[in-house]
């Protein structure tokens, strides 16, 4: 499904580089924008999905392939993190950019990226300037943490804690579903640590 670009300009953020901006009012379950009008798909096991991985634009598409952007072509891949995001990444289909609360003309679209990383705790610094910044856009877990996260002892029993302060986070926000790339990065980190 491809939407009019008229429906939003791709311009310089004062979030960071470029981003999306709506040309027009959204009410939240509207469709903003496709994520990459022009785009690849390769399986998501391949090296190609993997080199691809390292640009931070890739999407991880409900039928298990992996949506790359034709950078060439603006889409919803531009919008911007913020951790008190307007809209959510949708991965059904060709991948699209959906309101979550009212947005109106003139203002920035922005999602909430949910990166998942291992043994990069400050890896992303958030610039969003939202009052509930977390300071970073990834969630770390570290080897330790993935050791210790069924364990009850001290340092599982901070483990779960910092899980469940990013779900009740996750729940504030709207954007649930983060919380399934942080258990199947968990799960792989144990697969590969015992």
């Amino acid at each position: 499904m491809e939407l009019p670009l008229t429906n939003v300009l791709f311009r310089n953020s004062p979030i960071e580089g470029r981003g999306v901006f709506a040309c027009r009012s959204f009410e939240p379950g509207e469709t903003i924008v496709t994520y990459a009008p022009k785009q690849r798909r390769v399986d998501v096991w391949s090296y190609e999905s993997q080199a691809a991985a390292q640009t931070k634009l890739t999407l991880l598409s409900d039928d298990g392939t992996v949506i790359i952007p034709d950078v060439s072509a603006p889409g919803g891949w531009l919008c911007n993190h913020s951790c008190s995001p307007n809209a959510t990444i949708r991965s059904k289909g060709d991948g699209r950019i959906e309101c979550l609360r009212a947005i109106q003309p003139e203002q920035e679209v922005t999602i909430f990226y949910g990166w998942v990383t291992r043994n990069e705790p400050q890896r992303d610094p958030c610039q969003c300037g939202a009052a509930n910044c977390r300071g970073f856009i990834n969630f770390d877990i570290s080897d330790a943490e993935a050791r210790n996260a069924e364990a009850n002892n001290l340092p599982g029993d901070r483990f779960r804690k910092k899980l469940n302060d990013y779900l009740d986070f996750l729940r504030q926000i709207g954007q649930e579903q983060v919380m399934g790339g942080v258990m199947h990065t968990l799960g792989k980190m144990r697969e590969q640590l015992f």
